[in-house]
């Protein structure tokens, strides 16, 4: 029997403590490698440090989360859902660290409402909806197992908003299977970091975490270098002077784009079109952190050799 835990954030903070010690449902999808915002390499560091993470709100997701509730209401009333009642709780099964968080709740059917708010391109590239299955990202789906796991519930309804005017819901039902494999997936994950074992690093994928890991330098440090550093030096030039001359390529074709349109502000072609409108001047500020400045430079060879 698992022993689940209902607990009513006291704040921001304290909803925000909660999930730095749990596996959440929107971040069980990276130990599955489906997650689009972070990676296991980087959970598991964020988890040992106790720091949660937060995955930047875009303008959409924004919106979304004001028009929560408003979206809800209308799903409520195009369903029938007469008892819809927001579910603010936040739930975990201590025995594993996982924890979720819930939009909605409808106590005539036992079941938990998930709300999305969907642009009508992602929607478009990223869920299936040919007429006959209907399947939101695997991401999302997992989302919705998670939280039907650590709630004990059976049911889910994944109501999406698609580009401000279309409604799709989709009804889930508990799956025992996907719900074994989280279960396999929080314990090994839990026993990874009791025992500092570290998933395997993706270095493109995982590029901007660790810069952020590894944001401090000691002053004055040499460190001597190795093969491996000789050969990544050998290839991050190479890569740079490629950069350089396709940047290069690239100024001379929008140069040569810049005499053939004159003054004119648009170009509209067949399967592209071309926006050079004026950008007026402005004055602005930038507060930054501080950040590593890390540059490659290779010696010269000496003239006759």
């Amino acid at each position: 029997m698992l022993k689940r835990e209902w607990i009513k954030p006291e704040s921001r903070d304290h909803w925000l403590t909660m999930r730095s010690q749990d596996l959440t449902s929107t971040e069980i999808a990276a130990l599955f490698g489906i997650s689009p915002y972070l990676t296991e390499f980087e959970l598991y560091h964020r988890k040992k440090s106790k720091r949660v993470h937060l995955i930047e709100e875009n303008e959409r997701m924004k919106w979304g989360s004001r028009l929560e509730d408003s979206i809800a209401r209308g799903v409520a009333e195009e369903k029938g859902w007469s008892d819809i009642e927001p579910f603010k709780d936040y739930a975990r099964i201590q025995d594993l660290n996982i924890g979720a968080s819930f939009d909605y709740y409808i106590p005539s059917e036992d079941a938990l409402v998930e709300i999305k708010n969907v642009d009508g391109i992602q929607y478009a590239k990223t869920w299936i909806d040919d007429g006959i299955n209907l399947e939101a990202p695997p991401h999302i789906e997992l989302q919705v197992q998670h939280q039907m796991l650590v709630s004990g519930k059976n049911k889910t309804y994944l109501c999406a908003l698609v580009g401000g005017n279309s409604l799709t819901v989709i009804e889930r039902a508990y799956s025992p299977a996907i719900g074994n494999a989280i279960f396999k997936k929080a314990e090994k994950f839990w026993h990874d970091i009791e025992n500092n074992i570290e998933p395997q690093v993706n270095f493109e994928k995982d590029a901007e975490f660790i810069k952020e890991l590894y944001a401090h330098a000691e002053p004055g440090k040499i460190l001597d270098p190795t093969d491996r550093m000789d050969e990544l030096a050998i290839e991050y030039k190479k890569v740079s002077d490629q950069i350089r001359i396709l940047d290069s390529q690239k100024d001379g074709i929008k140069a040569e784009l810049l005499t053939i349109i004159g003054d004119a502000e648009k170009v509209k072609g067949l399967s592209y079109s071309i926006s050079a409108g004026l950008v007026g001047p402005s004055e602005y500020m930038v507060k930054r952190d501080g950040y590593r400045n890390f540059k490659i430079t290779f010696k010269k060879p000496k003239e006759g050799l």
